[in-house]
């Protein structure tokens, strides 16, 4: 994958600098506010090399790229001009309701400072290791140091919120830095340890609160800040600017934030664990079920990181989260089970490729690539595995799974499992859940049947790849005609790289019926995926390629019936393919389909027969000698 090329034909495809707002990047996907989404082509953008998928939720337009994102999103800020003039929006926005905003907002602050709690958690799990193994004392020096490593990044995290907050409201970040030093001053962190009720402001109380490793509070500051900052920042004279704008900010917000916001962010953070609690209470295997066998739907759309805010506070609450984290990493694991049976099942070696690399990442906590290459693809792996992921689900819950650290759900982190008392019951419970998930989604995706299986995973015409053959004596070869219809003039074919026979020599024909026919004895090769175009290889080693139409790849499959297995053996006369040629002229699409010998540089002579003439499935149309 070149970086810097995907880059720039993403940005091209989106409308440019003049077209992009913001943009920014969470662990498998490009994240986009533009100015107007009705100009970008989401098919173009789709079939892009490397681009996984896309979709526009919230005014954002997605595009997932994978694991590789991180390095695609370098080149996209260097390409990226924020301070570009930008067009006119002229569509119509989508229409968002309340909880669509807050949830865009929340996963817009808490994607850019993952990497550093995720990697706090991870320490939290090497921390556990080394005391269980008696690599480290709890008593030590080293432990204290390592320790405060694995423990910053939650205790201060109103700081990390306060930053990307700041930047996703648009308000000076050291403004709000100041604030969330405010709700971490040892005033109040003292006042609250010792058990005191309030402190008096003007007539107003203050409660003392902790509130380290909050995460409402100082999201609640910042989102009224960007109101009062903008606001005095707009009719404070230019001159005054400078001086007066930063300290009314935190005079006006300040009070309204410890009397009123955060106090109620506090609440709200307490009252959500109680509810957790009752919930998992009266109804554990039920929600169990929904939050593994859901999940990949929330991942999908991007939704799964508004959920982890929920269990950065049970865990700052409670010392452990049994609300999202087991459920998400028992929801991989079942993804990856599936993904492995689809490797096994398949006969196309870079689809086994493909699956083999996306059911690693999926068991390491990244599920899209495979999600979107390999299970939602092809459908009813991904059901199955949306069902295994519930039993599992179930079965946590059951043996009361909980996990005491914040990492991200892979199956690495299974230490932060082990409670702080050195009990190893939810350890237990994480591992039987997330066994029993893989297994059931392997074996329930091995018993099923679903199309495209074998399909070869190509994503434009234009990268057209056939595997190298091995070495072979090639003898001459009749084919006949894949179709019923009027042969004529490959020249005739309104697509310079047929007419000018640069994919291969041959003919073209225009069908009267909707069937396609094995041309020769030997295999179905490869089917691109949208199904318009075929690729047949002869047991004398003849290469083939039939493309139904022109510009019908737009189509996208609809029409297009494949009667055959990719990979199968086909005899000559079989049925492999039928397609609606109503629908196809309908659509506006020419019909007009080339036959093309595409290793013809393997032969002396390719000899075009019956042009201009009708044919038949018996009809001779290239000889090659």
């Amino acid at each position: 994958m070149d970086f810097k090329i995907l880059a720039e034909t993403i940005l091209k495809e989106v409308g440019g600098n003049e077209n992009i707002n913001e943009v920014w990047n969470c662990t498998t996907r490009l994240r986009f506010n533009l100015v107007d989404q009705s100009i970008v082509d989401d098919k173009k953008v789709q079939a892009i090399p490397d681009v996984l998928g896309t979709q526009y939720k919230n005014n954002q337009y997605q595009i997932i790229i994978g694991n590789d994102v991180a390095e695609v999103y370098k080149e996209i800020e260097k390409l990226v001009d924020p301070s570009a003039p930008k067009m006119e929006g002229t569509a119509k926005k989508e229409k968002s309701n309340p909880i669509g905003v807050m949830l865009e907002v929340i996963s817009g602050i808490f994607t850019p400072i993952l990497p550093a709690i995720i990697g706090a958690g991870m320490m939290k799990c090497l921390l556990t290791i080394f005391s269980m193994t008696g690599l480290v004392s709890e008593t030590s020096g080293t432990y204290s140091v390592l320790y405060m490593i694995s423990d910053a990044a939650f205790y201060f995290l109103p700081f990390l919120i306060a930053v990307s907050a700041s930047r996703k409201f648009k308000v000076n970040e050291f403004i709000g830095l100041s604030s969330a030093g405010i709700l971490l001053y040892p005033t109040l962190i003292n006042g609250a340890a010792e058990g005191l009720e309030t402190l008096k402001f003007l007539n107003f109380d203050v409660p003392y609160l902790a509130y380290s490793y909050s995460v409402v509070p100082i999201i609640l500051t910042i989102w009224l800040m960007s109101y009062v900052y903008k606001f005095l920042d707009k009719y404070i004279p230019n001159v005054l600017r400078f001086i007066l704008t930063p300290v009314l900010t935190l005079l006006i917000v300040t009070p309204i934030s410890l009397v009123i916001l955060s106090p109620l962010g506090n609440y709200i953070g307490n009252y959500l664990a109680v509810f957790l609690d009752w919930l998992f209470a009266t109804a554990g295997p039920v929600a169990g079920f929904l939050l593994a066998g859901l999940n990949p739907l929330l991942v999908m759309t991007g939704m799964h990181f508004t959920i982890m805010p929920i269990a950065i506070q049970n865990l700052a609450l409670t010392g452990y989260d049994n609300f999202w984290l087991p459920f998400c990493l028992i929801s991989n694991v079942a993804q990856a089970g599936a993904i492995f049976a689809v490797m096994f099942k398949t006969k196309n070696k870079e689809g086994k490729s493909v699956a083999a690399s996306t059911g690693v990442s999926a068991l390491l906590g990244v599920t899209e690539p495979g999600m979107f290459g390999v299970t939602f693809k092809l459908k009813k792996p991904f059901y199955a595995a949306m069902l295994a992921g519930g039993i599992g689900g179930v079965i946590g819950v059951l043996l009361g799974v909980k996990t005491y650290s914040f990492s991200a759900p892979n199956v690495l982190i299974l230490p932060t499992y082990i409670s702080p008392d050195g009990s190893m019951k939810s350890l237990i419970a994480i591992v039987v859940a997330i066994l029993v998930s893989f297994i059931l989604s392997f074996v329930f995706t091995m018993g099923l049947k679903f199309e495209g299986l074998n399909d070869e995973i190509v994503e434009t015409e234009d990268t057209l790849h056939q595997e190298e053959s091995k070495e072979v004596v090639f003898d001459d070869e009749v084919i006949y005609s894949p179709l019923i219809g009027q042969a004529v003039s490959i020249t005739e074919v309104p697509d310079k790289t047929f007419a000018d026979e640069i994919i291969g020599k041959g003919v073209a024909v225009k069908p009267t019926i909707g069937k396609i026919y094995a041309p020769f004895d030997g295999e179905l090769g490869m089917v691109f995926r949208t199904k318009h175009a075929l690729a047949f290889k002869s047991t004398k080693g003849v290469e083939l390629l039939v493309h139904i139409g022109i510009d019908t790849v737009e189509l996208d499959g609809k029409g297009f019936n494949l009667i055959k297995e990719v990979g199968s053996h086909v005899n000559k006369g079989d049925v492999v393919m039928e397609f609606d040629i109503d629908l196809i002229k309908d659509s506006g699409y020419s019909l007009l389909t080339p036959v093309v010998v595409t290793n013809y540089s393997e032969y002396a002579e390719i000899d075009k027969k019956s042009l201009d003439k009708e044919v038949t499935n018996d009809a001779i149309l290239i000889e090659v000698r």
